[in-house]
């Protein structure tokens, strides 16, 4: 059964589609079968099949970090700031402006 709704339809559009394909289906006599959580579409009188994605190897074992994250983490927290250093105070240029913003002088002031 393939419905063919065009992408711009809206999602009830698409349900409308599909739940009258599907009692079209049933009216044909068509049948739905139900199956549970769990079931296979394996024979159950033959060997189980080996499944697709295993490869011949065997799993590597994981090395879990979780351990190593948190010593990484509480170093983080043990950092030191580095001590506070005294500031020098050295003198410093201040330009002195007029009204207008024009510069006027300079004058050293210290810190």
């Amino acid at each position: 059964m393939r419905v063919e709704v065009s992408l711009k339809a809206s999602k009830n559009a698409m349900r409308r589609e599909l739940q009258r394909k599907t009692a079209e289906f049933l009216e044909r006599g068509g049948e739905i079968k139900q199956h549970h959580a769990g079931d296979s579409g394996e024979r159950a009188d033959q060997p189980r099949s080996r499944p697709v994605f295993v490869s011949g190897q065997q799993p590597q074992e994981r090395t879990y970090l979780n351990e190593l994250v948190l010593e990484l983490d509480s170093r983080k927290r043990k950092t030191k700031s580095p001590a506070a250093s005294k500031a020098v105070s050295r003198p410093r240029k201040k330009i002195i402006y007029d009204d207008f913003g024009e510069p006027l002088r300079e004058v050293w002031t210290e810190g």
